[in-house]
């Protein structure tokens, strides 16, 4: 299952990674020409990092995704991979940031 919140993907996954560290925010990811972020406002969802990658645990109920300028999306309880969107340049890869 996979969604999408503007530039931020979201990918439900078996399981977190066994190595990770636990965040202590719930923010998906910074607008950095906005200042707007993705972020998630209930405290029953946790951030993960595991190396480079972001992962996001919803524990018991539904957690909601907001964002000033996208609809809010539900999350249903599990585990879930969190990345930003990229795009080819014939120059580099980079990643979307609105």
């Amino acid at each position: 299952m996979l969604f999408r919140h503007g530039d931020v993907l979201i990918q439900k996954v078996k399981d977190l990674p066994e190595e990770k560290e636990r965040l202590k925010h719930r923010t998906l990811a910074h607008g950095e020409l906005t200042g707007h972020s993705h972020q998630i406002r209930e405290k029953h969802a946790t951030m993960w990092q595991s190396g480079e990658l972001l992962f996001l645990e919803v524990e018991g109920q539904p957690a909601t995704v907001v964002h000033q300028e996208h609809g809010p999306i539900e999350l249903p309880p599990g585990y879930y991979r969190v990345w930003r969107q990229r795009e080819y340049t014939p120059e580099r890869i980079v990643v979307v940031r609105d």
